[in-house]
């Protein structure tokens, strides 16, 4: 472990050996199907939501369930290109994919369009995981990812990692995760179903 990990929060230090050395003892089929639940989670998640639910604004500074919506779509393609890249033995050419990363689209796109993103991009991705179950994927390529995780505190920390194609992906897991409960929460304060 580095000095800067070593000197990392507990937190930072759990995030980076959930996504290296437990991620690297999955097989590929393993990594598959966990992301695969997890976007079926997220999906369900938005099942019932309508178009005035979607839309309906939250607390000061909180994204919509179509921001939410967008932005899963919008990250999990760059995901997919990324992902593509690291399956083959190469580093992805463009900047990593950054927090917060969503388009004007979830202003005016209709909110079935929005959902049908979300389903699109997420199929994706498991098809390129599936292409990782059928031929074992070439070794050594990293991506450079942009971690956030929560110390002690809830206060959020923001790093870079290097990862291999499986703690890429569990990543993605955790993020598909982590707006399906953005997406129930807002759910519930709106009296919807979560």
């Amino acid at each position: 472990m580095s000095e800067v990990e070593t000197s990392a929060s507990p937190e930072r230090q759990k995030a980076l050996e959930y996504l290296t050395v437990r991620a690297e003892a999955l097989t590929a089929t393993e990594v598959r199907a966990r992301v695969r639940a997890a976007a079926a989670d997220l999906e369900a998640a938005l099942a019932g939501v309508d178009e005035a639910a979607a839309r309906a604004p939250g607390r000061p500074g909180e994204w919509t369930i179509a921001q939410v919506a967008d932005h899963v779509a919008q990250t999990t393609m760059r995901v997919a290109a990324e992902l593509g890249c690291l399956l083959d033995g190469r580093r992805p050419p463009a900047p990593p994919v950054y927090a917060g990363l969503t388009s004007d689209g979830a202003h005016w796109a209709r909110w079935a369009e929005l959902v049908e993103g979300v389903r699109a991009a997420n199929a994706e991705v498991d098809a390129l995981l599936g292409r990782a179950v059928a031929r074992e994927p070439a070794a050594g390529a990293t991506a450079r990812t942009i971690l956030v995780v929560n110390d002690a505190a809830g206060v959020p920390e923001t790093f870079p990692a290097e990862l291999g194609w499986k703690g890429y992906a569990m990543v993605q897991r955790l993020h598909l995760r982590d707006h399906r409960n953005q997406i129930r929460t807002l759910r519930a304060r709106q009296g919807g179903r979560a």
